[in-house]
């Protein structure tokens, strides 16, 4: 394995090792990365062609790479789950809006390999699927929003000219990489468990 960046720029390449390393920050600051974000686009191209360099680089770092030529997007999954924790909040929305996405996707409803719902769907989903209300008030639904954002699994596209809400909730295919079956699994029980508890709390 190579020492420096220096060692792994092939002949005739333009890049220099600052590019290495911007690339590098970005991936693991934004977890993913999509060649569509004009803001991604330069580090996912150098990642793309250097993928085993950055493999070994990550590895290190205690993580994987997923390449994903379909959509587009590079995904640094920690081979540890718990390297980042997440409230219990912030879990609910995940699994949410992964179980939004997969249900999107066996429809064939997916644009541009994103699932699109409105403010009102995701809402009515949330409620579906945890017993739990999603903040009605725009600025709170797009703080929390926000933070998935953050994870390189959401965007929130405006909505055309006299629509009744202010924006779309794109779910991005990245969280297909992000959000295991595993723990897709694992998140359901728990909100499975959670309505038990509620209707025994209830039922006292």
């Amino acid at each position: 394995m190579p020492n420096t960046w220096d060692e792994v720029i092939r002949q005739g390449d333009v890049y220099e090792s600052s590019d290495f390393k911007s690339a590098a920050y970005q991936l693991v600051s934004n977890q993913i990365i999509y060649e569509s974000n004009q803001s991604q686009a330069t580090a996912y191209r150098l990642i793309d062609r250097y993928r085993d360099a950055f493999r070994d680089a990550f590895d290190l770092l205690g993580m994987s790479l997923k390449f994903d030529t379909t959509y587009r997007y590079i995904a640094a999954i920690p081979y540890v789950e718990k390297q980042k924790y997440l409230s219990t909040d912030d879990s609910l929305l995940l699994l949410v809006l992964r179980k939004g996405y997969h249900e999107q996707a066996i429809q064939g409803n997916l644009e541009a390999g994103s699932a699109v719902l409105s403010i009102e769907e995701l809402q009515e989903l949330y409620r579906v699927e945890t017993s739990r209300e999603l903040p009605n008030e725009v600025r709170a639904l797009k703080d929390l929003l926000n933070r998935m954002k953050a994870f390189g699994v959401v965007k929130m596209p405006q909505t055309e000219p006299g629509s009744d809400q202010p924006f779309d909730v794109a779910i991005l295919p990245g969280i297909a990489a992000l959000v295991s079956e595993a723990t897709l699994s694992r998140l359901t029980d728990y909100v499975s468990s959670a309505r038990v508890a509620n209707t025994q709390q209830g039922d006292a």
